[in-house]
């Protein structure tokens, strides 16, 4: 499906492959991969439904697939009504949870790795992107205003970062979003 969505975004893409699972748990999963364990721990839905964080305990190493990307704007899979999961209230919280955590080295889903500074960036940004966008949605402005307005305002903040298509999805994302959805 993401393919479809123009050629940014196909670009990005090329060469991906979805591998089938061969393991389910509920809860976190420690998983030895012969001397060093690594726990896979679901965070409710964020990103998506199924994310999740792989971290190495021993090395304070924390995995965030696409719940952190470095250098670029958040993925907002949001594509309704064929994809509409993800939830930016929730995935504020988790972000929330995983900064306290202090990791001392994170492997974003995108970009460079960094350390808990990188967590807190991406929160701060959902946040500002989710307060943006309420502003004006609550002002009755229209949604197509409002994504003009909170994307020139966001890429004027984050200059230096890529993929400001997404600015728009997670616009749309929050404009449908109220906070009794965060329960």
């Amino acid at each position: 499906m993401f393919k479809q969505l123009g050629e940014t975004v196909a670009r990005e893409l090329r060469g991906a492959r979805i591998p089938t699972p061969d393991l389910t748990y509920d809860g976190s999963y420690d998983l030895d991969l012969g001397g060093r364990v690594v726990r896979l721990r679901p965070t409710g839905r964020a990103h998506s439904k199924g994310d999740q964080v792989v971290t190495v305990p021993d090395a304070d190493v924390m995995f965030t697939g696409d719940l952190a990307e470095a250098g670029q704007f958040a993925i907002f899979p949001w594509f309704p009504p064929h994809d509409a999961d993800v939830s930016g209230i929730r995935w504020i919280k988790v972000m929330q949870r995983l900064v306290e955590e202090q990791p001392r080295v994170v492997v974003p889903g995108h970009g460079d790795i960094g350390d808990a500074r990188l967590l807190a960036e991406v929160r701060d940004y959902l946040t500002q992107l989710r307060d943006e966008t309420w502003t004006r949605r609550d002002s009755a402005m229209i949604e197509e205003t409002v994504a003009e307005e909170v994307k020139a305002l966001m890429i004027e903040r984050h200059p230096q970062w890529r993929l400001t298509e997404w600015i728009e999805r997670g616009v749309g994302c929050l404009c449908a979003e109220h906070p009794e959805h965060a329960a």
